[in-house]
């Protein structure tokens, strides 16, 4: 049977070709003597930092031990998502999307470690990471293909709107996939959703659609117009978590069905929603 090497083998391989203390090996790698005496005794767990101090000072690759890191301490372990969580943005910032494939592969058949990988995915989006955190999306809407849930829909729609780009075949793609799943976001980010898929259909002169998604936007925007102005605090919570003021989807919508007119040839009923 063929044992998984470990990085504390390799380790204590390196400090015994080099003749290194473990006194002097923590100088190099700023950590001191007794943490890395606990790392290569097998008494202390190890975390992204101190793997990447341990990986410099001896002077190999960044991210040379990910593989092995992943199989140490995340497939060999009980999940531990303050030690996954800090290896995934690790990962995502040396563009180790294979890493954050294994690790999602790993701990995805248990739908507890669903919203905490949701909340990374989401840390990684903002952050930019956009491919990394697409892997996140996938593997969460994967394990909750069945549950039904709003958390499903935003992975979903995240999903939706990372993949759109200039390969026109892919954004149709997408956005049929995305569409069944517009009504189970929460009512203020439908708007949004919907203007995102009217835009999708726009580019791809999907007239029809375009209707379709205006009307609805509309329609629901004018809802929360009504709702804006009928108690302040809730006028509050729904500016909050809009991308433009209510009234510009309704707005919006309209520009949406004049250019629709217009396609169709409907010159007039172009004008009346363009005024």
């Amino acid at each position: 049977m063929e044992h998984t090497p470990t990085i504390r083998a390799e380790l204590d391989r390196y400090l015994q070709q080099k003749g290194l203390s473990l006194a002097q090996f923590g100088q190099l790698s700023g950590m001191n003597r007794g943490i890395i005496s606990a790392i290569v005794s097998g008494n202390k767990s190890m975390s992204v930092n101190q793997l990447d101090r341990i990986t410099e000072a001896m002077g190999l690759p960044e991210g040379e031990f990910y593989d092995l890191f992943i199989e140490n301490f995340i497939i060999d372990h009980p999940p531990n998502m303050r030690r996954i969580e800090p290896f995934l943005f690790r990962c995502a910032e040396l563009d180790r999307l294979d890493a954050i494939r294994r690790v999602v592969g790993a701990i995805m058949d248990n739908l507890l470690y669903s919203p905490k990988l949701f909340e990374v995915a989401e840390g990684l989006l903002a952050k930019g990471r956009h491919e990394a955190a697409l892997l996140l999306y996938e593997g969460v809407a994967e394990a909750e293909r069945y549950q039904h849930s709003e958390r499903l829909a935003v992975c979903q729609y995240r999903k939706f709107t990372i993949q759109i780009g200039d390969d026109q075949s892919e954004n149709l793609k997408a956005a049929t996939l995305f569409e069944p799943f517009v009504e189970r976001l929460d009512e203020i980010d439908q708007l949004d959703a919907l203007k995102d898929l009217a835009n999708v259909y726009r580019s791809l002169r999907k007239w029809d659609k375009v209707n379709e998604m205006a009307r609805q936007m509309r329609a629901k925007a004018e809802i929360q117009y009504s709702l804006k102005h009928q108690e302040k605090r809730v006028s509050r919570d729904i500016e909050k978590r809009t991308r433009g003021p209510l009234f510009g989807y309704i707005a919006y919508a309209d520009l949406l069905c004049a250019g629709v007119y217009e396609a169709q040839g409907d010159y007039h009923q172009a004008l009346q929603y363009t005024y």
